[in-house]
């Protein structure tokens, strides 16, 4: 195998992107177009393409990070997901030369790491954990293992509702008797998405949390602006007032994933939350997308355990998202 860095073409971005559409395990936080939000001066990118008998066979963004011990090769910084992204063609030697080839590139090109956080297995197209084999086999170790709360949407559309436990169903129905009601936004304007980013900002200040949110809201528009059809947000009304919303990425064709799951707090007791997400596992189902992330639930392996038992009464699974780190 042999690997070449990416050239910065506007054919290239769609040749790129294209790959990732098509493969095994891509999301949209590796295609390129999702990338350029960031300022051109936030990162030096290192896009990687690796080609075996001069054919493509992965690819995988990355960026240059100066670190005190040299520099670092990171895949991708502030990312929910990167690493190699390939076809489902992907067999075991293959992963193995694959990363044998990346460590020998790395070492070359004078990079003293290699970061890298790969999607967890349910949003593969196929599932495997070859990739992650190959890494341990070739000395990578876990630099961060955290939990994500997924949900499978193999569930027949009439059966979502009794499929949660009683006491979710009961809130569910509270909100629907006290006249909640859900709307679903495609490519949702500034002005939706303040209405989210206020209410965050408002719950994040309750608990405590004295750091920033992921995004900016300026972020989250060119988020938007640069990834049509992939940005929805989910709002619940109460007499037309907005008391819940969550922002959800179309990561691939099979998978969902939440950011900012918020809600008034003079209308907790209505329920809106319960009643948006139920609403949301329905929407999934409908559209037949497989599973429905929750996101991450603890923090440098420490669970947040409340939030854990929320995510897990809609019923919830944990699954591993990890980040790999080899010093060479």
């Amino acid at each position: 195998m042999t690997i070449k860095r990416w050239q910065d073409t506007e054919e290239n971005v769609a040749l790129w992107d294209q790959w990732v559409a098509d493969s095994n395990n891509g999301t949209i936080f590796q295609t390129l177009q999702f990338l350029t939000y960031h300022p051109t001066d936030r990162f030096i990118n290192h896009h990687l393409c690796i080609y075996k008998r001069n054919k493509l066979f992965a690819v995988m963004p990355g960026a240059e990070v100066s670190e005190e011990g040299g520099p670092a090769f990171v895949s991708y910084p502030g990312a929910s997901y990167g690493g190699m992204v390939v076809s489902s063609d992907c067999h075991l030697e293959d992963a193995v030369r694959l990363v044998d080839t990346l460590v020998a590139y790395i070492r070359t090109a004078g990079f003293t790491r290699i970061d890298l956080t790969l999607p967890p297995t349910p949003y593969y197209q196929t599932p495997h954990q070859t990739l992650d084999f190959a890494l341990v086999h070739a000395g990578f170790q876990y630099r961060k293992r955290e939990l994500t709360n997924i949900v499978s949407l193999n569930i027949p559309p009439d059966k979502v509702l009794q499929n949660l436990p009683e006491k979710t169903r009961a809130d569910i129905r509270q909100a629907i008797k006290t006249d909640i009601r859900i709307e679903w936004i495609d490519d949702p304007s500034d002005k939706m998405l303040s209405v989210m980013y206020d209410m965050l900002q408002d719950n994040r200040s309750y608990l405590g949390l004295d750091f920033p949110p992921t995004h900016t809201l300026p972020e989250l528009s060119r988020i938007r602006d640069l990834n049509p059809g992939r940005l929805v947000l989910g709002v619940g009304y109460a007499e037309e007032i907005p008391v819940s919303t969550t922002l959800v990425f179309r990561c691939n064709r099979q998978s969902l994933l939440t950011f900012y799951i918020c809600h008034d707090r003079q209308a907790r007791d209505r329920h809106p939350v319960h009643y948006l997400l139920y609403d949301l596992i329905c929407e999934g189902v409908r559209k037949q997308y497989r599973i429905l992330d929750f996101g991450i639930s603890t923090v440098n392996m420490a669970p947040l355990n409340s939030l854990i038992r929320f995510k897990e009464s809609f019923r919830a699974r944990n699954f591993f998202r990890d980040t790999f780190e080899l010093k060479v």
